[in-house]
């Protein structure tokens, strides 16, 4: 981002940004980031005794305010579903802490964010409860927008994760499928101090935690073992093979699926930004069982982030 950024590599309207219809100094340094824009008012009800910003825009909800119990400014934000929503999201969040609107260029004071993902998932390993926060240690992604961001292996856990993965989603892969060979996992991590200070408030916790092995899926349906569509399959139990997936020397256990934590880990730790992943476990796919309500491990979740973050500083 050293070159001046023209109207159409970053799109402002009004000074704002035009998906979010943010203007940089609406945001925190701090933010919470959900994919259903009416969690942002459930976390803004419950937590804030102020709030700066409330802006609604092309399906993105942000609520920027002052958090009664820390104090700290914070920011919930939607990035909507899947990898290719949160790609816009994130980059327009960059945007707004990196790039001075009046010159389009980098500005040379900016500091990274700290950014936490709280969302649902599927969990995958039956000795975690449904109703369970799972932290992300590291997330293996599936999808192909993080594809186009060429970022370094942030360490050897990662390579050797990518490798398990692809053999699994092989293994799996229909003889003759049109697609067979295409998906090309990819391995990311959480801030490690940011998990560290997550991982401290768990005691707290009104609900039972774990860390682990996050995968996160390019879709809902067919990706996560849902047939539903009168279509055939590129992969026969997929999700089976993941479950699977042994972690090796590393100690971890792959936790859960979900659709958001790939990019958001590979595209953060890119930046250099802390994040880390947050996601209640709302339903066991292999054991049939699904969580209709859970408003209340949501709010226990954020209350996790927003104490983990007095933990770390924002930075200058």
């Amino acid at each position: 981002m050293a070159r001046k950024l023209s109207p159409d590599d970053l799109p402002v309207v009004n000074g704002r940004v035009y998906h979010l219809d943010l203007a940089p100094g609406e945001l925190a340094r701090r933010v919470i980031v959900v994919g259903d824009p009416d969690r942002v008012p459930l976390l803004a009800d419950e937590f804030l005794v102020a709030r700066e910003v409330d802006r609604f825009h092309r399906g993105f909800r942000t609520i920027t305010g002052v958090a009664a119990e820390t104090g700290q400014r914070v920011s919930f934000v939607t990035s909507g579903i899947g990898a290719p929503s949160t790609e816009i999201v994130l980059n327009e969040l960059a945007a707004l802490n990196e790039v001075d609107f009046a010159t389009m260029e980098l500005r040379d004071d900016w500091h990274p964010l700290t950014l936490v993902r709280l969302g649902t998932s599927g969990g995958l390993n039956p000795a975690t409860p449904v109703g369970s926060l799972v932290l992300t240690d590291y997330v293996v992604g599936l999808d192909s927008t993080a594809h186009c961001y060429d970022i370094p292996l942030p360490d050897e856990t990662c390579a050797f994760l990518e490798d398990r993965c692809r053999a699994s989603v092989e293994g799996s892969e229909l003889p003759g499928a049109r697609f067979a060979g295409t998906l090309a996992p990819y391995a990311a991590r959480s801030d490690r101090e940011l998990l560290a200070a997550l991982t401290a408030e768990t005691p707290l916790c009104a609900v039972p935690t774990a860390r682990g092995v996050t995968i996160s899926s390019a879709g809902f349906f067919a990706e996560q073992g849902r047939g539903v569509a009168r279509t055939g399959t590129t992969h026969v139990n997929l999700l089976d093979a993941l479950e699977r997936m042994q972690c090796g020397h590393t100690g971890l256990t792959v936790q859960n699926m979900e659709m958001e934590a790939g990019f958001f880990l590979h595209f953060l730790g890119g930046l250099g930004y802390r994040a880390a992943a947050v996601c209640v476990v709302i339903n066991q796919r292999t054991g049939g069982v699904f969580l209709g309500d859970y408003r209340l491990q949501i709010l226990d979740g954020a209350q996790l982030i927003l104490r983990a973050f007095t933990r770390v500083a924002p930075g200058p």
